[in-house]
């Protein structure tokens, strides 16, 4: 299959072997359909070269679908495939999935061989590369790593149980602004505390039918933990409105 990484100098080059990932996956069954857009060189948050030109959130065809495992995320999202193989240093994997609603992995370094790709990290970047699973459904992660990461599973605890009351989660609203950059969205804000607020903490789902509190939720975090305190309180205590 072509193996450009989306340089002109590597239009014509053809893969020919498989990355060790991909043999790990067409052994255990997998059918490869075909090699999905990217950035230049896996370096840009969206996918677009002058090989194949930008590729189009199949959402809205004016909107980006991320990068550089871009072309893969949309070709999940528009339902092509249902399971697909990126790269991940800084948000490869993870702002496609974020970007066309679908599902991405980045696993910890080392446990999915990076062998076989380009561009291949060299250096410090080597620390940070890793090779992981994009689904169209959440419930094909697991099974897809434990087949990609091979040898390498056995440094993870895929089917220990694991309760949300006993991990950390640490978030920011966003990295302090720039004049380079727009404001992040002030859903994208709601959106975080509501997860915040109605999963890690007793999990409680604000309904839409909260007209009072929900607004809350846009200002400051104290106050939107005053909001989740009185969503709990109106909850445990229902039995005595009237």
């Amino acid at each position: 299959m072509p193996n450009s990484s989306g340089l002109m100098n590597r239009r014509d080059a053809i893969s020919k072997t498989d990355a060790t990932v991909v043999a790990l996956l067409k052994e255990a069954g997998a059918i490869p359909l075909g090699i999905t857009n990217c950035s230049e060189l896996c370096m840009w948050y969206e996918s677009s070269n002058k090989i194949y030109g930008r590729s189009n959130n199949p959402y809205d065809l004016q909107h980006i679908v991320g990068g550089s495992s871009g072309g893969e995320g949309c070709t999940l999202a528009a339902a092509c495939s249902v399971i697909g193989v990126g790269s991940d240093i800084g948000g490869s994997i993870r702002m496609p999935a974020f970007f066309n609603g679908i599902f991405g992995h980045k696993p910890s370094p080392g446990v999915v061989p990076n062998k076989g790709q380009f561009p291949m990290a060299v250096g410090g970047q080597e620390l940070f590369q890793c090779t992981g699973p994009m689904c169209r459904y959440a419930e094909d992660l697991a099974p897809m790593l434990k087949v990609m990461a091979g040898p390498g599973i056995k440094r993870l605890k895929l089917d220990t149980k694991v309760h949300l009351k006993d991990l950390k989660f640490y978030w920011m609203e966003h990295d302090g602004g720039s004049f380079l950059m727009s404001k992040v969205d002030q859903d994208l804000i709601l959106a975080q505390k509501k997860v915040i607020l109605n999963k890690i903490c007793l999990r409680i789902i604000f309904s839409q039918g909260d007209a009072i509190l929900n607004p809350l939720l846009h200002f400051l975090p104290n106050i939107s933990v005053l909001a989740y305190g009185i969503k709990v309180f109106r909850t445990y205590t229902k039995q005595f409105w009237v």
